[in-house]
């Protein structure tokens, strides 16, 4: 008798090759199926696309539940999809038919139903109420935020299920990189110096390598996985760039939002982060661009997770989202891996080209990939990216700008970002002054070694996760 063989998962196939990454969020998955799945409350897991979203949901599944099925939306049979439709009055059938649909006898409190995808089909998404009500399988979710579709709402409107726990995946953390990698002394080392506020001495130079390696690689799981596997840049590079293509086709085939405006708004990320102030201005596309026509697609890119948006706050209250200037902003992407892609695309590239990136021979605005570094270690915590600008009323000439803003034991934390040699901190200290009841020591991220001058806090830029 012939028997057809199982085709491998993607946690499967990266258990397999060797390539398997540990997340960090996989605890805060391990912590809602233990607290939360069976009080009748789904987990939602958002991000962007190729973020590692689906292999974390099944690495939960193979790992923690006797069975589970999935269903990806993105190549679900029309019978399979018809079933959320037509069959939520009668669940006894509905899931008969999956388990018939998928081949698996799923087991009521120790099975997964993995809604794979879910943002593409709308009747799903609002089928978990009723799923959750009967409660006899624990529900996850992956997708981007529901709003994300490619098509036009053809389906009306629908009711997001309120039984849900959100978990945001961001790319994988220089700390996730060095775990990854092996370096279990390198992670004491910068821990524990951090913590201590000592220098890190002879470690620095060997620590600053690898941490010019992930800024390249970036932190997108297939990337990495083909550089820890072959430590070539340029294989990585063929991955990250497949991924910014996927992100281009899923901009220009929007319906909903100008895929030209969303297309012309990611090109330009680069060029507007080198700049001086690293504003985006939407008149470096267009004399004629108006914000009223290009904030729908600016908020789609942030709502698919491609891009990362700070602004400007009047003053540094532990509540910033009450004083935010959102006439003014600044536009990173996800990833600072795909943002040296974005920014090499017209550049013939090989190994030696890589060799001098890495040894940073090649004298590139490093500014802008450090802004972007911080940017994305913010956002992977959670935490509203947000900055301080002054500008003189009259000449619109800039008094005092911070970098960066994060809450700090009730208080605002000002961060500076210096490379290239330059660590002045003139508008950290006028910021510190004007503000000084309600903002925390400030701190300079440099390209240097831990250290404290003049009241202010110098750290390496590798060690804001430390810090957060």
């Amino acid at each position: 008798m012939y028997y057809m063989k199982k085709q491998l998962d993607e946690y499967e196939q990266a258990i397999a090759t060797g390539a398997y990454i540990q997340r960090s969020a996989y605890q805060r998955l391990l912590a809602w199926k233990k607290e939360r799945a069976r009080n009748h409350v789904a987990c939602f897991l958002r991000g962007a696309r190729r973020v590692g979203k689906s292999v974390l949901a099944l690495e939960l599944a193979h790992k923690e539940y006797r069975s589970f099925i999935r269903i990806s939306f993105d190549r679900a049979s029309p019978a399979t999809k018809a079933l959320f439709v037509d069959s939520l009055d009668n669940l006894d059938e509905f899931y008969d038919r999956l388990m018939v649909a998928y081949d698996c006898v799923l087991h009521p409190g120790e099975s997964l139903l993995i809604l794979d995808e879910i943002q593409l089909f709308k009747p799903a998404r609002q089928a978990i109420k009723t799923l959750l009500l009967d409660g006899r399988y624990d529900i996850l979710e992956t997708g981007s935020l529901a709003s994300i579709v490619k098509g036009d709402d053809k389906e009306g409107p629908y009711l997001l299920p309120s039984e849900e726990d959100t978990i945001d995946i961001a790319p994988i953390t220089f700390r996730e990189f060095l775990e990854n990698d092996g370096e279990e002394t390198m992670l004491r080392v910068v821990e524990t110096c951090v913590e201590s506020r000592r220098p890190l001495g002879a470690a620095y130079r060997n620590i600053y390598r690898k941490f010019r390696e992930y800024l390249i690689v970036g932190g997108m799981p297939k990337p990495m996985q083909t550089f820890l596997q072959t430590r070539e840049f340029i294989k990585t590079e063929r991955e990250k760039r497949s991924i910014l293509s996927l992100y281009r086709d899923d901009a220009a085939s929007q319906r909903r939002v100008n895929p030209i405006y969303a297309l012309s708004i990611l090109d330009l990320i680069p060029s507007e982060l080198s700049r001086h102030d690293s504003r985006f201005h939407l008149s470096h596309i267009s004399p004629n661009a108006r914000i009223r026509d290009y904030m729908a697609p600016l908020q789609w890119l942030c709502d698919a997770g491609v891009t990362l948006l700070s602004f400007p706050i009047a003053d540094p209250s532990p509540l910033p989202l009450l004083t935010l200037k959102p006439e003014e902003f600044k536009v990173y992407l996800l990833d600072t891996g795909l943002l040296y892609s974005l920014s090499y695309l017209s550049i013939r590239q090989d190994e030696v080209f890589y060799k001098r990136l890495l040894l940073d021979s090649l004298h590139v605005n490093e500014g802008m990939f450090a802004e972007n570094y911080v940017a994305q270690s913010l956002a992977s915590r959670g935490s509203k990216i947000c900055y301080y600008s002054k500008r003189d009323p009259k000449s619109f000439k800039s008094i005092m700008e911070v970098d960066f803003l994060y809450l700090e034991n009730a208080k605002i934390t000002p961060v500076e970002v210096k490379s290239s040699g330059d660590y002045s901190h003139t508008s950290l200290v006028k910021f510190k002054t004007h503000f000084q009841k309600l903002v925390n020591q400030g701190v300079v991220l440099y390209d240097g070694d831990i250290a404290e001058r003049d009241g202010v806090r110098y750290y390496p830029l590798f060690a804001l996760e430390w810090l957060l």
